[in-house]
Parts: structure tokens; sequence; C-alpha cells
């Protein structure tokens, strides 16, 4: 069951909820640091990462599921929000560039009817972002955050998922490694358990991110392997073949 949007208004309009927001706009800068021009749909709620767009709102685009609500993002006078069904997008073929999921792809089931159809939406190679709770980190235990709430994933079962929709799992990030508490001294440490994290903690984040990137074919071989880079995102990339050895 979907999330109500009022819900998820109230959380990020306290302490936690700022700082995840501002977790999650890090993170996803770091991945997509030039956003000028890209024509960009966020589903399921997107206020938390509007401040990346902020050079080009005119291409961002939010749409929330029938069954959450909508409110009008990022005011009224300039609304770019829309109530839509998540599996019968409102955009043509290949109109879009980019499209992120947050605190969406937890919250339907089945999830290939909407992924096809972002699949449907995005061009050729177009980037999708995933942003999901991590099954194994403790945000997903305890309710009184949105990431509480709703399927969450493992990265092997996301990078299956994304695969058997016809995306190519290329990057994989996580966030949230602070306990999701309400204490002041908890959050003054936030930055901190960021840092570190990605290094001790990866398995125990709060959300995994990964970004795929839309496929125009079939491939020959779909395995894939994972190597850490320094920036602390981490590539996907197919195992080789027998033929390659």
């Amino acid at each position: 069951m979907w999330l109500d949007v009022s819900y998820l208004k109230n959380f990020y309009n306290t302490a936690l909820g700022r700082l995840t927001q501002d977790l999650l706009c890090d993170k996803v800068g770091q991945l997509w640091p030039n956003t000028s021009g890209q024509r960009t749909l966020i589903i399921g709620y997107g206020a938390p990462l509007a401040a990346i767009f902020e050079s080009t709102p005119q291409h961002l685009f939010h749409m929330m599921a029938s069954q959450q609500g909508v409110i009008h993002l990022p005011s009224k006078a300039k609304n770019s929000a829309l109530l839509s069904d998540e599996n019968k997008l409102p955009f043509a073929d290949n109109s879009l560039d980019r499209v992120i999921l947050l605190h969406a792809l937890e919250f339907t089931n089945p999830a290939h009817p909407m992924l096809r159809d972002i699949w449907r939406v995005l061009d050729g190679g177009g980037k999708l972002m995933v942003i999901a709770p991590n099954r194994r980190g403790l945000w997903t235990r305890l309710e009184h955050t949105p990431f509480g709430h709703g399927q969450p994933y493992s990265l092997g079962q996301l990078t299956t998922l994304l695969q058997d929709s016809v995306f190519m799992p290329e990057r994989v990030a996580s966030a949230l490694y602070m306990p999701p508490s309400t204490g002041k001294l908890l959050q003054r440490l936030a930055r901190p358990w960021e840092t570190i994290g990605p290094k001790y903690l990866r398995l125990f984040s709060g959300v995994i991110i990964v970004e795929a990137e839309k496929r125009v074919y079939s491939p020959t071989n779909s395995g894939i392997a994972t190597e850490t880079k320094k920036t602390g995102w981490r590539t996907l990339a197919k195992k080789p073949s027998t033929a390659d050895r």
C-alpha cells in the first residue's frame, strides 16, 4: 500500500526528515552533478530531491501514484506535479532523459508493469535511478520513517528486477548509515556516519541507490560483477563469458 503524500510531507518537515533530505541530495548529486537540460521525472515523492534541479526546474516533473494523493510541487503557482497510474505514465514514448524512483518501488506490486512503462518513456540510453530501502538496514525495521514501510530490497533483488525489465544496472551506492533517531546528538554525527559507512557498513545502509540505463537490445550476457571506485560508487559490469576467456 502506498504511503499517503501528507505523511511523506510531514516526515520531511521534521528535523530527521530534513537531514534525510540533505543526505539523499548529497548522494544523488554525486551521481548526477549536471542536470541541466535533462528532462527528468521523479515518481513517488520528489520534494526531497527538488533542490538538485533548481537550475532547470522547467525540465523537472513530479508524478505521484493515484493511491497516494498529490500536492503542488514546487509551489501552487509553479506546479509541476501530477497524479497518475504508475503503470500508465502520461508521457510520450522516448520523451524523458532521466527517471528517479523515491518512495515508489517498495509500494508497487508487481513492479514490472511500472518499470516497463518507465522503459517506454525513457529516450534511448536514458537513465533510471532507484532509491529503495535496504533489506538489511536498520531503517527498514523502524516504522517512524517512510523507509520502514513497503517492500525492502537487497542489491541482488534490485539488479535482477531491473535486468528483467530491460535495464542495465551500471552504478550502485548507499546512504543513511546513521540510526534513524530523533535525538540531536546522533543527528549531529550523521555526516561522519555517511563518510565511514561506505567503507565499513555498506551492507547495513538505510537505502540502496542503483543507476541503470535503458537497454534497446537484448544482451548476450546478463551476469554482473561489482568494482569499488574511490568515490564510493561501485560500477556494475558484465561478467566475462567463457567465450571471452
